[in-house]
């Protein structure tokens, strides 16, 4: 039986959902739809009453003309493609060693679950701890009970910076056949089924500590095998092929392949390998503050007279402006989140923003960056790593030396204003009032002056006294690249090194670092044949 996929059906909040998608599914093609399947749902809050807007599959009926119906609809409709299964055929070169996973982040963690489905029983190699462990951490810390542990903190750990996020699921790489895989293996592994339908869909911390551990159990399972506490401190070359590992800095590992997926603060493994010889090339990356609002206003700001309407969720924005020659724009929004520290190296300070599930927190906040580009930094290939903590070292001491952040008023900021108060909000480790412009490079500031007054004009109220800024924002990308073939995945210089995910500077976000991750363990497969 014939499927058409349809596009923008829009359906009223106060209708049968199920009737009324049914309802407009059969208008749209003219013909009975007895079996429609929700495909995505979205809120759109663009005009005067919010609506959802849904794509949904339709069984056709026998003799329906599938060609005329597709010229007719338009780019509103399509038929689906299949979705690819995450095995492939193997090749035909033997492995000399083992194939090894560096980093448990979505990257790493999706790299060996493919390798693991397909029968390579791979080793994951993980610096920081257990996903349980690690949140215990981080929670003392949070209180001020322990020391910062600069291996296992928000970004080092298992399931790495994606799960002290937002825990978004979503990707500009939505046409990418995998997508579903990766969506279907979260609800496997107990994420809510929603997010297979979601428009937006989105795990806050809570639940994806606990995928991230039953994803483990899915690949040792299947053969592979997860060691943490285990950092890798060397790589051996040999005749320009990784011939073995090294970690914690005494234990000689052989290896065939490694899946390099390290996370974007593994400033000390950039520098490993750039001592070895592996190519590295700086890139542009995003700095900037993080701002914090009373989630009402932004629900007011978005929703209007809906704003309390408890069918929405807290709403969110995703801003980028233009002006005065630069760009500004919002950056892992977290409705319902808190602010955060998110630091690994000592006297370093950098912030961020993560929710849990029911977004409840009562704030919204969001990431304001710009995009520095290696002339703006430095041409060698860890200028920006530098440049990153030249700042962060500014912003820990302007809080005081104590992982408090310094913070002020965006109207303050705007204004020129030294005048310190009291600022509610989420960040555990405090705030401390500063004057953010003598803080920030220029070319920051220069982005926040000229593009926050737009800013405004799309989100009322968004240059409020209550909306406070928290300095900085480093770790929004990579600095790095670990620059590799875009055939074969691996290092330009470097064959059996496979560089991936957000620290290989090829990813951004969680679906997008575990696409890059399964696509690498599948230019291994292709390449060598199974272990026997």
């Amino acid at each position: 039986m014939a499927v058409i996929r349809l596009y923008n059906l829009n359906v009223s909040l106060d209708d049968d959902f199920e009737r009324a998608l049914k309802r407009e599914a059969a208008k749209r093609v003219g013909l009975d739809a007895s079996t429609v399947r929700l495909v995505k749902r979205g809120v759109d809050a663009r005009e005067r009453t919010p609506r959802y807007n849904c794509t949904a599959d339709v069984e056709l009926p026998a003799g329906a003309d599938l060609d005329r119906l597709l010229r007719d609809i338009g780019s509103n409709a399509a038929i689906p493609e299949p979705t690819p299964p995450l095995t492939a055929v193997p090749g035909a070169q033997p492995l000399k060693g083992r194939v090894v996973v560096v980093g448990s982040g979505p990257a790493g963690g999706f790299a060996a679950y493919v390798l693991a489905l397909n029968g390579y029983r791979p080793l994951l190699i993980e610096r920081g701890k257990p996903a349980l462990e690690r949140l215990r951490q981080i929670g003392r810390w949070n209180a001020g009970v322990v020391e910062l542990d600069p291996e296992n903190n928000a970004l080092f750990g298992e399931g790495g910076a994606g799960s002290f996020s937002d825990g978004k699921l979503y990707t500009s790489s939505r046409r990418d056949p995998f997508v579903p895989r990766i969506l279907e293996t979260f609800v496997e592994c107990g994420a809510p089924e929603r997010i297979l339908t979601d428009a937006a869909p989105h795990v806050g911390t809570d639940i994806l500590s606990r995928v991230v551990v039953k994803l483990r159990d899915k690949i040792i399972a299947l053969g592979g095998e997860f060691r943490f506490n285990a950092k890798l401190t060397d790589v051996t070359l040999s005749n320009g092929h990784v011939s073995a590992i090294t970690v914690n800095g005494s234990e000689h590992i052989d290896v065939s392949s490694v899946v390099l997926a390290p996370g974007h603060s593994a400033r000390d493994t950039y520098e490993m390998l750039l001592a070895r010889g592996v190519l590295l090339e700086p890139k542009p990356f995003q700095l900037g503050v993080r701002i914090e609002h009373a989630q009402e206003l932004i629900d007011k700001a978005q929703l209007g007279r809906y704003s309390r309407d408890r069918r929405l969720a807290p709403a969110s924005y995703d801003v980028a402006c233009h002006a005065g020659g630069l760009d500004l724009f919002s950056f892992c929004m977290c409705p319902g989140g808190i602010t955060m520290a998110a630091v690994s190296e000592p006297g370093c300070l950098n912030t961020n923003g993560m929710s849990f599930s029911p977004r409840a927190s009562g704030y919204a906040n969001s990431a304001l960056v710009t995009t520095f580009q290696p002339a703006d930094f430095g041409l060698k290939p860890l200028d920006g790593v530098e440049f990153q903590r030249r700042y962060e070292r500014a912003a820990f001491a302007s809080g005081g030396g104590d992982y408090a952040a310094p913070a002020q008023p965006v109207s303050h900021y705007l204004r020129g204003l030294h005048s310190p108060r009291n600022m509610r909000g989420t960040y555990a480790r405090g705030r401390k009032y500063a004057a953010l412009a003598e803080l920030l490079p220029e070319k920051l500031n220069k982005a926040l002056r000229a593009n926050l007054p737009e800013f405004d004009k799309r989100i009322r109220g968004f240059l409020s006294d209550s909306g406070i800024l928290h300095a900085i924002e480093a770790r929004a990308s990579s600095p790095v690249r670990i620059t590799r073939n875009p055939g074969s995945r691996e290092s330009v210089n470097t064959e059996g090194l496979y560089p991936a995910g957000e620290g290989a500077g090829y990813a951004g976000g969680i679906m997008s670092a575990a696409l890059d991750g399964i696509h690498s363990a599948l230019a291994i497969v292709a390449k060598h044949a199974k272990p026997d």
